[in-house]
């Protein structure tokens, strides 16, 4: 995902806590970013906005990355 678009400092760090997430969890939707170490940090609505309003995209993607690598 880090090597699949340009990505601002940020972003590269909330995706490397949404991956680290993933792990430990296998799931990471809109509820789960509302909650715990994100929630902290403003949750969906703020995260969100660091990823100028595409984060649902990017969720979508990184879970079609992890099956696909199951597969």
């Amino acid at each position: 995902m880090l090597a699949s678009h340009s990505w601002t400092g940020p972003q590269r760090k909330w995706l490397q806590r949404i991956g680290k997430q993933f792990r430990e969890n296998t799931l990471v939707d809109r509820d789960s970013i509302d909650q715990g170490q994100f929630r902290e940090h403003g949750g969906f609505n703020r995260l969100n906005k660091v990823f100028d309003g595409k984060l649902a995209e990017l969720l979508a993607e990184f879970t079609d990355e992890i099956w696909n690598a199951a597969a």
